[in-house]
């Protein structure tokens, strides 16, 4: 994963911090556990809209195609590249 960079004044090169993450992935479907998949996706929908009716509906029609990935990491790692 990496930032959209950013530049130093009056230089041309582009500096972009990154982070690596190694884990474990833990694969998650909406007939496994609805609970936590309304949970999720009632956060996500809560940054683009009040509207909980809204929200209430898509999960309602598009639930059960939800799949979620969850990860445990066990390391990370991060860096600052700058690309002169």
């Amino acid at each position: 994963m990496m930032d959209e960079g950013y530049r130093e004044e009056g230089d041309w090169a582009l500096n972009i911090r990154s982070v690596i993450v190694f884990g474990r992935i833990c694969v998650f479907s909406y007939e496994e556990d609805p609970k936590k998949i309304r949970e999720i996706c009632m956060g996500l929908s809560a940054k683009f809209t009040d509207d909980q009716n809204y929200a209430d509906d898509e999960i309602a029609k598009v639930g059960g195609n939800v799949l979620c990935f969850e990860i445990t990491p066990d390391h990370m790692t991060g860096k600052l590249v700058n690309e002169s």
